[in-house]
């Protein structure tokens, strides 16, 4: 019995073999099959795109061929409108029409003021001739009357002759008459000497009483002028007023016209920047970032502004093969942005235009004067796969060196090893690896993919495109269309400027108004005190004049009673020479002697005047004036002439450039039309690359599916060798391979055991009937073979392969958890790197605006002996140009002193870089706070204000002062040495040491002095 179940057994075992083996061949002639047919499908698909990329490359020819036509075609475009750009700015701008209007005006006031006072010196020079004339008349007069004076004294009788007794006794008789008369002559000297004081007086008074009545008339004239001057002020103000209301009517209607074409221009430009928009993205890369589309629009802008600027490096370079992209973009670094222009002067301009429209900063590379450092030759020749980046950029050698500039002698090579070897060892160089690792001659190692460069396309309907794009043309035909909003401004300005104008007119003529009215006051106050003065004086002057009448009666009193003694003690000598009296003879004589000697003076005095006056005349020169005057009008007539010269000279050239302007724009219409022929040709060769590039993915994609295929079949027909291996099936092979045409590789296998019915060409349907046939047969044996005897032995063998699988699969997920141990403690570093970093960087950015300012404000009491101009403070901030990336960029710092505007960093003074640098430091001691400072003449660029307060700040966080006013945020207290020369520095400290030399000694030594027994409450 069991001999037979044996030999059944082993029965069953060969029929099971023998039915897998037909399946097995069955299969893989069923495989060989599909590959023919799939090897002959795949090599038709490659015949049809063999042709597909012929007719590519015609395509791309006569677009290219198209473009280049097109591009000559804006460039000329461009030429014409920047000649219509240039000839109307110089259009917009009339000024120098209206400088030329003012001059006019100008020169033809000073023509007239000039005339004016011609008219007045000769005038006077008329007035000055007939006063010389009547000087000189005068003088003769004078001079007659000294000549009839000197006759008159030489004709005068001589004086009284007396002899010698006669003499004696007229002595003796005057000297006893002397002294009968002494006490009366003392009364009356006494008297005469009252009487000349009064006299004296009186003239005072009324010299003042005449000198007040012709401050008096002259208060009323000048009080005349001014009313006369208020009445033309007030009309003025009435005339400037109306005039004002006029012009701000006019102002207003401008405004609005020019509000209502700003708010249509604003729209139509939206409705173009929304279609630009639309076609950038229908253009564009899908994963480009903000950044990129506003450093791409500035730099169009920038493009179609400024001729000389040629592009961005990304624009202008590609790399000969995809695989250098990533290096080429680590190699560039911050210079991959970078705009080319021609020479420093556009990069000049485009900065400025950048710094004006607040845009962000951009680097700039001008061709003609950048320095560059020639590649070396012999990195060509290092051999293995190494070469310069240089090489590996496609570019327009007018570009040649803003490239260099940007790689320099940086290498690429395919291997981190090979890198390694070119960058550490030996000479060393900067070498790239084509997946973005940077080695740097110093030793450094970066790796990474941030920043990438690399782009990808998009399809975009060429339909929609042309739409956009003749949207785009009629809104921009619209906007021209629009007018020129330059020119409303002009005038609105100009209104402006008539308004602003009027306004200070009315503003001066009130101030002038009111400077009149209180002069008006003044001179009333004036005439009402003059008026009593004169009130006061007056009775004063009547009452010396009673007084000087009654003294004078007196005088005359004592006089007479002088003489009646005198002529009594005279009376006998008289008689004896022979004169009735000769007191009265005396005086008589001597007074006829002073009146000649008074008038002689008196005439010389007038000859002598006279004389000084003409001969001053004579001397001033009139005509000199009255020359320069008629010069000045013959130059201002002659300069008049020239300036309406060029007023019809610019007039004219308008004109000219209106009619050029007009030739122009038709030129351009031209040009556009020739343009849209083309783009309409090149938007056909397009939908025809289009097309081919379409069909050509297609045919890619189905050679792939074959190529897949034929990869499947050949991995499935291997399963099936090894399976047939696992289970000791033989598979009939023919002996000599090379009598067959199988293309495949390994053993060729003989099919012709199998029945005819098998061999034949099956369809899908069929050949899943056979396989479900062939698998219940097998099912159906092993069942069978089951169910006599279980097979032990493939029991082992399945436990061991288990036991196998089970060790791979342990020492797979091993590896695979250290793998994710190794990234976990990387990015936990790397996370704590950041999070370190921007920690510090969160805490120096909050506190340097705060510290800044304290370092730049002013408070409301004098610092330093200087008084304060500002108390609000300057502001300071730090920006990260990567904030993903911090360590890959740099961070810029920006400082804007107080009561100035924003300006970069190297453009701030010396005293304003050093206060941003003491605010930096401070900002950083804050965070990590420094036990000691020591700070050698910081101050060296700071003037007197800014040395008190960085004084005043570094005392209040030093020592002593840092106790007193604490400040977490700012940082606590600190001990500081400061090395200084300015004594609004030092004299805050609290101790000085001061170094000299010891000349007795050869040496240095120093003093030392405690502050702190001297500081203030």
């Amino acid at each position: 019995m069991q001999k037979e179940e044996a030999e059944k057994h082993l029965k069953l075992q060969e029929q099971l073999k023998s039915l897998k083996q037909e399946h097995f061949l069955w299969q893989l002639l069923n495989i060989e099959k599909d590959i023919e047919k799939a090897n002959e499908d795949m090599d038709a698909e490659d015949n049809s795109l063999k042709e597909i990329l012929h007719e590519l490359d015609n395509y791309e020819a006569e677009a290219r061929k198209k473009n280049k036509e097109q591009a000559g075609y804006m460039k000329e475009i461009q030429q014409c409108q920047r000649r219509i750009k240039e000839k109307q700015s110089r259009l917009d701008n009339q000024s120098d029409l209206v400088k030329l209007k003012e001059e006019i005006a100008r020169i033809t006031s000073k023509i007239k003021s000039a005339n004016k006072e011609l008219s007045k010196k000769k005038e006077e020079k008329r007035r000055h001739a007939q006063e010389l004339e009547k000087l000189d008349n005068d003088l003769k007069d004078v001079t007659k009357q000294l000549e009839d004076l000197r006759e008159k004294s030489q004709g005068a009788g001589g004086k009284l002759q007396l002899v010698d007794s006669e003499l004696e006794t007229y002595h003796q008789i005057k000297e006893e008459a002397g002294m009968k008369t002494a006490k009366l002559n003392d009364e009356k000297e006494v008297l005469d000497r009252q009487q000349n004081a009064d006299t004296e007086t009186k003239k005072n008074l009324e010299e003042n009483v005449q000198q007040l009545e012709n401050r008096k008339q002259e208060l009323e004239s000048q009080e005349k002028q001014m009313q006369t001057r208020l009445k033309k002020i007030l009309d003025s103000v009435g005339k400037h007023k109306e005039d004002l209301t006029k012009v701000r009517k006019e102002q207003r209607e401008m405004k609005d016209k020019l509000v209502d074409s700003r708010r249509k221009y604003d729209m139509l430009k939206a409705k173009i920047n929304d279609l630009d928009n639309q076609l950038r993205e229908l253009k564009a890369d899908r994963n480009e970032n903000e950044r990129d589309v506003r450093l791409s629009e500035t730099v169009k802008t920038l493009k179609r502004l400024f001729p000389g600027v040629r592009g961005r490096m990304t624009e202008l370079c590609r790399t000969t093969q995809k695989k250098y992209n990533l290096a080429v973009t680590v190699a560039m670094g911050r210079f991959m942005d970078a705009v080319v222009v021609e020479d420093d002067h556009t990069g000049k301009e485009c900065i400025k235009y950048l710094k004006e429209q607040r845009l962000p900063p951009q680097t700039f590379i001008p061709l003609q004067s950048v320095r560059v450092k020639p590649v070396t030759e012999r990195l060509r020749t290092l051999g293995g796969t190494a070469k310069l980046v240089f090489d590996v950029i496609e570019f327009d050698r007018v570009l040649e060196k803003a490239v260099v500039f940007a790689v320099g002698n940086t290498l690429v090579c395919d291997d981190l090893n090979e890198a390694k070897r070119l960058s550490w060892s030996g000479q060393r160089f900067k070498v790239v690896t084509t997946d973005g690792i940077l080695l740097t001659k110093s030793g450094t190692m970066t790796g990474g993919t941030s920043g990438g460069m690399e782009a990808r396309s998009h399809k975009w309907d060429d339909k929609k495109v042309e739409g956009l794009k003749r949207k785009k043309e009629d809104l921009e035909v619209e906007l021209e269309e629009l007018g020129s909003i330059r020119e409303m401004q002009l005038k609105e300005s100009e209104a402006s400027g008539k308004i602003s104008g009027l306004e200070k007119k009315i503003q001066y003529t009130e101030i002038e108004k009111k400077s009149i009215e209180d002069k008006l006051n003044k001179l009333k106050v004036e005439k009402r005190n003059i008026e009593d003065e004169i009130g006061r004086v007056k009775p004063e002057v009547q009452k010396l004049v009673n007084v000087i009448t009654t003294r004078a009666s007196k005088i005359l009193s004592l006089e007479q009673r002088i003489n009646d003694i005198v002529d009594r003690v005279y009376k006998k000598f008289s008689e004896s020479v022979g004169v009735k009296n000769i007191r009265e003879y005396e005086e008589s004589h001597l007074k006829a002697i002073e009146q000649i000697a008074a008038e002689r003076f008196n005439l010389h005095k007038q000859q002598s005047k006279l004389k000084y006056q003409l001969e001053y005349e004579k001397k001033l020169d009139v005509g000199a004036r009255i020359t320069k005057l008629e010069s000045t009008v013959l130059n201002l007539k002659k300069n008049l002439k020239e300036v309406e010269e060029k007023q019809n000279k610019l007039k004219s050239a308008t004109e000219t450039a209106n009619s050029e302007i007009g030739d122009l724009n038709e030129e351009v219409q031209d040009w556009k039309a020739k343009a849209e022929e083309c783009e309409k040709d090149i938007q056909v060769w397009k939908k025809k690359i289009s097309a081919a590039t379409s069909n050509i993915t297609k045919h890619n994609r189905q050679i792939k599916s074959k190529e897949t295929l034929i990869e499947q079949l050949t991995q499935r027909k291997q399963e099936i060798v090894e399976k047939c291996e696992l289970e000791q099936i033989d598979l009939p092979t023919v002996s000599d391979p090379m009598e067959t045409e199988s293309s495949s590789q390994g053993p060729v296998f003989d099919f012709s055991s199998l029945n005819r019915s098998l061999q034949q060409k099956s369809k899908q349907s069929e050949r899943d009937k056979i396989e479900a046939e062939f698998t219940q047969k097998i099912a159906s044996l092993m069942s069978e073979i089951a169910r006599t005897a279980p097979n032990m032995k493939a029991l082992d063998q399945y436990d061991a392969v288990l036991e196998k699988e089970k060790a791979a699969s342990k020492e797979w997920e091993a590896a695979r958890d250290e793998q994710n141990r190794v990234t976990a403690e990387y990015n936990k570093v790397k996370q704590m790197r950041h999070e370190l970093f921007m920690d510090a960087f969160n805490h120096i950015s909050s506190n340097i605006n705060k510290i800044y300012n304290e370092l730049t404000k002013s408070n409301t009491q004098s610092v330093g002996g200087i008084s304060s101009t500002h108390a609000v403070g300057g502001t300071a901030h730090l920006n990260l140009e990567n904030p993903d990336e911090p360590y890959l960029y740099g961070i810029k710092y920006s400082a804007m002193p107080p009561t100035k505007r924003y300006r970069d960093m190297p453009q701030l003074s010396g005293g304003e870089k050093t206060v941003a640098a003491l605010a930096l430091l401070f900002s950083i001691h804050s965070f990590k706070p420094s036990p000691f400072f020591i700070l050698d003449e910081v101050d060296a660029a700071l003037d007197n204000l800014n040395v008190a307060k960085v004084a005043s700040f570094i005392q209040s966080k030093s020592c002593g002062g840092a106790r007193l006013e604490r400040n977490v945020e700012l940082g606590s207290g600190f001990q500081s040495i400061v090395i200084s020369l300015k004594d609004n520095f030092y004299d805050k400290a609290e101790a000085l040491v001061g170094v000299y030399r010891d000349s007795d000694k050869g040496c240095s030594r120093t003093l030392t002095f405690d502050l702190t027994k001297y500081r203030e409450s």
